[in-house]
């Protein structure tokens, strides 16, 4: 569920994790789940579907959205600009961000949006999964966005690991050298708490990562959120149209024959 503790804010879980009291309910894990993809759909891919305007950065006022969700979704009409407030902060990947009233997805999008006022990544050695067959055409050609509109990249090997188990039971890695790609022009923005965005990697910046198998074996894929290079795992909820009525025909008015 979540939830709200008077003295430390949102929630995810039962009870606030810092006080372990039981604070303000404000929606139901399904609630939540259900929620959480039309955000995902709306932010990231479709947000015609709702009707909400997204500017250049990808941002969307969220009063609109919350509104467009209570029109258009029967069993949201209680939804507020707080609860929103609440899934993006307690967001788990800090796949979110809020600003004066606007919301905005930082990654995983297919419309088109520039996402280069995000903060520089700190880090200089970034990984990406990959799958037998794709290596050697990545050490060659290089990194570019194939479902998406940038390349993701983790910050650590372990999350590697579990994004690339989302595709395929045993994974590899491919070692990405941010320290040189940045010094020759390469930006790299931290997109989440440890998804990286970028438009390409050229091969010269990227060689095969070595990890040992007992560290592979013992990560497992999460199911419930969307690895960095591929989100197949977290589905966006597709927002039907209100489906229009058909006109009924007019009747016909019988008319008397007069008798001749």
């Amino acid at each position: 569920m979540l939830g709200k503790c008077d003295e430390h804010g949102y929630y995810r879980g039962e009870t606030c994790p810092v006080c372990n009291t039981k604070g303000k309910f404000l929606m139901s894990d399904r609630e939540l789940d259900s929620l959480g993809r039309i955000m995902a759909g709306v932010l990231r891919h479709f947000p015609e579907k709702l009707g909400v305007m997204v500017d250049g950065h990808g941002w969307i006022d969220i009063s609109e959205f919350v509104e467009a969700v209570g029109v258009s979704r029967s069993g949201f009409q209680w939804l507020r600009e707080h609860h929103i407030e609440a899934i993006a902060l307690t967001d788990p990947k800090g796949r979110y961000q809020i600003d004066g009233g606007m919301i905005r997805a930082t990654y995983g999008h297919t419309i088109d949006i520039r996402l280069d006022d995000l903060p520089p990544a700190e880090i200089d050695e970034f990984y990406y999964p990959v799958t037998e067959e794709e290596i050697d055409i990545i050490l060659e050609g290089g990194l570019n966005p194939i479902d998406r509109k940038n390349v993701h990249l983790s910050g650590s090997i372990e999350k590697a690991i579990e994004a690339g188990k989302v595709r395929t039971e045993d994974p590899l890695l491919l070692r990405i050298d941010g320290k040189k790609a940045k010094a020759d022009g390469v930006q790299i923005y931290r997109a989440g708490k440890d998804v990286y965005i970028t438009d390409r990697i050229d091969a010269k910046y990227i060689s095969k990562a070595e990890v040992a198998t007992n560290e592979k074996s013992s990560i497992e894929p999460t199911k419930t959120e969307e690895s960095p290079s591929q989100e197949s795992s977290d589905e966006p909820a597709m927002i039907e149209e209100p489906e229009k009525k058909p006109k009924s025909k007019p009747k016909r008015k019988k008319v008397k024959k007069s008798k001749e």
